[in-house]
């Protein structure tokens, strides 16, 4: 029934399954880390290009550009961190002092139209906020408790970042023997995967980076507490395409104007309204031409989905594989109407 042949196969296959699942299972809990680092070689590539053109090794190269990364980050951490985790504890004392039962009676009087309606409300509300301190208090918990974890992660992001610096056109050369299609539709499968790329690591990622540090720039020069945070905030809101940091500084401005900053709420509203749009406006499209221009409901549905299954690295790996997909599409359309 079993030929010797035969036999050999099964034992090949499964030898090759076994190997598989095991490389799975190594790969797993570093794969973001894995993923970081390419994204890091991608977005610094042209930097190590040019160190490469004057020192000529790509070793050495790629180690400079490494120790520069590094520099930045490590000097940014040492100067931001403390205080950024001093504002996070600030913001959450003045909610925990705020009388916000006594502000949605006031603003929103027709909600409460029974005494059992506003004992409700305020269960929740207190619900609401001790929620809130225990998830935050176990977050912080596990991220200490992790520290020797995340270290070996930043490590692996660190080997991968240097290796896809040095080895970046390699990589590329065994993406495009390893691509099951023909030499025509892998090289403009691969042209258009680095459109894409260069869309929405630089076009949606770089362009909101720098969107809420000019926003960040606008609380800063007015005054406003907790200046670091509301930054971060920003930063977040000009990744995803739609909200932008608008979500952010208008509240701001609204705020001003209740406790009676007039003239610094204008200064805002004109400096948000004018320098920060323009600012999004003029820079998105430099970044990104027509012909990589990824639709705004595909970069919405990869955010919102790569979020929710990557957490934090959805933010890229949500829009970046829903862009793929897209040019798999478009690609298989062309191929179809070539036919």
């Amino acid at each position: 029934m079993f030929n010797e042949n035969s036999i050999k196969q099964i034992f090949a296959g499964a030898f090759v399954l076994l190997i598989l699942v095991f490389t799975y299972l190594i790969i797993k809990p570093i794969f973001f880390s894995i993923i970081f680092g390419l994204i890091l070689a991608y977005s610094f590539n042209s930097l190590n290009k040019l160190f490469l053109k004057k020192i000529k090794n790509p070793s050495i190269t790629a180690f400079i550009t490494c120790i520069v990364t590094l520099s930045l980050i490590a000097v940014g951490t040492w100067f931001i961190l403390p205080t950024l985790i001093t504002q996070v504890f600030d913001t959450y004392s003045a909610i925990q002092s705020w009388d916000g039962i006594s502000f949605f009676k006031k603003t929103f009087p027709f909600l409460f139209t029974s005494p059992q309606i506003s004992a409700n409300f305020e269960a929740l509300y207190n619900t609401f906020l001790s929620s809130t301190a225990n998830i935050t208090l176990k977050k912080l918990t596990t991220i200490i408790s992790d520290l020797p974890t995340l270290m070996l992660k930043s490590f692996v992001v660190l080997v991968v970042f240097f290796y896809g610096l040095r080895d970046g056109d390699k990589i590329l050369e065994l993406i495009r023997n390893s691509l099951p299609f023909n030499k025509s539709i892998t090289n403009r499968f691969l042209i258009k995967s680095k459109q894409v790329t260069f869309s929405v690591i630089f076009g949606r990622i770089i362009v909101g980076i720098l969107t809420g540090l000019l926003t960040g720039i606008g609380f800063f020069i007015v005054g406003i507490d907790n200046s670091l945070l509301l930054t971060l905030l920003a930063i977040l809101a000009g990744i995803i395409p739609i909200i932008g940091p608008w979500i952010v500084w208008i509240p701001v401005v609204i705020s001003l104007f209740v406790t009676d900053k007039i003239l610094a709420g204008i200064f805002l509203l004109i400096y948000g309204g004018i320098v920060v749009n323009v600012f999004e406006n003029v820079l998105h499209p430099l970044f990104v031409s027509r012909t990589s221009k990824i639709e705004t409901s595909i970069t919405l549905i990869g955010i919102a989905g790569g979020v929710l299954v990557f957490g934090i690295f959805g933010l890229i790996l949500g829009p970046l594989i829903m862009a793929y997909l897209s040019v798999l599409f478009e690609l298989y359309g062309e191929t179809k109407t070539q036919t």
